[in-house]
Order: structure tokens, then sequence, then C-alpha cells
């Protein structure tokens, strides 16, 4: 079992860290959903997760209450299971069948 930290931080210098390609969150990006009532709930700040004891963590960013993509990787159902009080948004699926444009 992973040991997750959370630790708090100015929100001003997490969007610092994030850079502006990841933030504001491009529309239909995955995103992972901190419960405020988790415990250790942070709204902003890092989640730093260690999936082996003694071993280098994987730090991802935190803002809002969100973890939305970066550079530490994708954000996935596994992510999601290894960060306790979190919910995966997922974009919904493209339309396979859109609607033919409308005449003008």
């Amino acid at each position: 079992m992973s040991t997750v930290l959370t630790i708090s931080l100015p929100r001003d210098d997490v969007i610092a860290n994030l850079g502006p390609e990841y933030w504001p969150v491009h529309d239909g990006a995955p995103l992972l959903h901190i419960d405020s009532r988790a415990e250790d709930y942070t709204p902003d700040g890092a989640v730093i997760i260690y999936p082996t004891p003694g071993q280098p963590g994987y730090l991802w960013w935190l803002i809002d209450g969100v973890v939305p993509p970066q550079a530490a990787g994708d954000i996935t159902a596994e992510l999601a299971e290894q960060i306790p009080g979190s919910l995966l948004e997922l974009p919904p699926p493209p339309d396979e069948n859109p609607a033919p444009p409308a005449n003008q």
C-alpha cells in the first residue's frame, strides 16, 4: 500500500509551479477531485505518493481541491485509487454521430 502525504501551499505558488500549459485546465481534461471531507484535505498544495517505502515518491500539484493534468503523468483511475477521498472526472466521449451543421 502506498503512503500519501498532503502538503498545504499558497495557491499562487501552486499556479506558478504548474505553469500556463496546465493552468487553467483545458476543457475536456480529466480531473481528480478531492473530497473536502477527506482526512488531511487541503485545497491548494501538493499530494506526494510514496508507492514503495524508503523510495522516492511522485508529486502531484493540487489546486482548488483538484489534481489537474500535469507533467507528473496522466490522471487515471489508478491514481484516484491511491489518493484517499479522490474522485476521477473523465471528459465525456466524443459524439460518434454529430449533428450536421445548420444551413445558414
